[in-house]
């Protein structure tokens, strides 16, 4: 399906790039989550192991652990806002091409896919 978001009338109307970005971070969120966990579940090398570079790695998790929470937090609040029968159809078919089911209109997966990209980008701070 192409990315196409309304033109006319539509107030969650992004920037073509803001939009891609968006579309994007939404089909990565799935590995952002499981980045996340897996820095919240190692450990540090044992003493007694040499280091082999300068820096502080604690301090490098730490910010890496701080931006992908933020990512991560966005992209969730956004779902929350979404109505729940149209939430896995919406993932679906942004993350994995899926065609939307005959529930409802396709226009009304549109809309709604217009609306959550538009809530990530707001969450972000980006509008």
């Amino acid at each position: 399906m192409r990315n196409y978001q309304k033109q006319k009338n539509n107030p969650y109307k992004l920037p073509h790039n803001l939009y891609m970005r968006m579309l994007y971070l939404v089909r990565d969120y799935e590995r952002l989550r499981s980045e996340r966990e897996d820095i919240l579940q190692s450990s540090p090398a044992p003493d007694g192991v040499p280091h082999t570079g300068t820096g502080n790695p604690t301090e490098q998790k730490g910010i890496k652990l701080a931006m992908l929470d933020r990512e991560c937090d966005a992209v969730a609040k956004a779902i929350e806002k979404v109505p729940e029968e149209y939430r896995r159809p919406l993932i679906n078919n942004i993350c994995y091409g899926s065609p939307y089911p005959y529930t409802a209109h396709r226009n009304t997966y549109s809309y709604w896919r217009t609306k959550l990209l538009h809530f990530v980008a707001c969450n972000l701070g980006l509008i």
